[in-house]
């Protein structure tokens, strides 16, 4: 194989750019589930598995693919090995857009997830800076005319170049700050990258605190904020309107990935000119359902039609 191959998208109807350009960390993996956090020095059985593409900005491509959307993806070299090739052969298979170089220089990381019905999740990656690092030597034009791009901010800094591009063609930029963490990074600043903001509640980041954030961040310029929670399901935050919608009751087996499924129908409801509270309770169905089983891929789209009509939102 050569060390360069260009991910070929198929005709889809009427859409001659790509709707969302995704920006972030390329590898393998696989997730297994169990019933409870795992113990250290200890045995457990798992009860499923299912093998995907990390990391979140991958993990939205291809959800907003399965969606019907023409999806970039601007990403970092993968190994000139087999696992390189599989992944290509994948991307290929599914239409997403964008250049892919296998390099022989390097080794295609990898990534194993463990899941448990808690809602919790543990897991082994490799993200050496000498991969990353190819993440900055990307071409970068999948990106023009793009409706939207989204990046996550654990790839800071070497998805700059590529928000940069998005900046100066005034594309708008779904940012994923998970639980806000990392936003002091040297030389990054959030509310001028930001145009729609998603962060996480979690046992570092109590829903006070993220919603103060939220509400800072639209004085200084973001546009929306997004609070995700789990059960808590999701608060909206723009200058113009609040609200949340709850997470309905599921049988919970992997919630690995289901942020980033959120974003993707949160995005897809953007792009069917659904309003924000339409928006948000298309990606809070679409995610919720996605927990009942094991892996990243979509569930069934009538199913996710049915919950959407059935969910509400409330002031908050």
């Amino acid at each position: 194989m050569s060390p360069s191959q260009q991910i070929l998208q198929p005709e889809l109807g009427d859409f001659d750019s790509h709707a969302v350009t995704c920006i972030g960390s390329l590898s393998p993996a696989e997730v297994y589930t169990v019933d409870s956090p795992l113990s250290w020095d200890k045995g457990t059985e798992w009860n499923g598995r299912a093998d995907f593409l990390s990391d979140d900005a991958v993990i939205v491509a291809v959800s907003l693919n399965s969606l019907g959307w023409k999806v970039g993806l601007v990403t970092n070299r993968l190994g000139d090995d087999v696992l390189g090739e599989n992944v290509v052969s994948e991307l290929c298979r599914l239409g997403i857009e964008g250049t892919v170089v296998l390099d022989p220089g390097i080794q295609t990381p990898y990534e194993i997830v463990i899941s448990d019905k808690t809602g919790g999740r543990t897991y082994i990656w490799e993200r050496k800076e000498n991969v990353l690092l190819t993440m900055k030597e990307s071409d970068l034009s999948v990106i023009t005319d793009s409706k939207f791009v989204y990046a996550d901010i654990y790839d800071w800094p070497y998805n700059a170049p590529a928000l940069e591009q998005a900046r100066i063609l005034g594309i708008p930029v779904f940012f994923n700050l998970e639980d806000l963490a990392l936003v002091d990074k040297a030389g990054l600043d959030v509310y001028s990258l930001a145009t729609v903001a998603q962060i996480s509640v979690t046992e570092n980041l109590p829903i006070d605190f993220a919603s103060n954030w939220a509400k800072k961040a639209l004085s200084r310029g973001v546009g929306v904020v997004m609070i995700t929670g789990g059960p808590m399901g999701v608060h909206y935050y723009s200058n113009d309107v609040c609200f949340g919608v709850s997470a309905p009751d599921i049988t919970l087996i992997d919630s690995n990935g289901a942020g980033a499924i959120f974003a993707s129908g949160f995005l897809a409801g953007f792009l069917r000119n659904m309003s924000p509270v339409e928006s948000v309770k298309f990606g809070v169905a679409i995610s919720s359902l996605s927990c009942e089983k094991v892996g990243t891929a979509l569930p069934d789209i009538n199913k996710i039609n049915k919950l959407f009509k059935g969910l509400k939102s409330s002031d908050i």
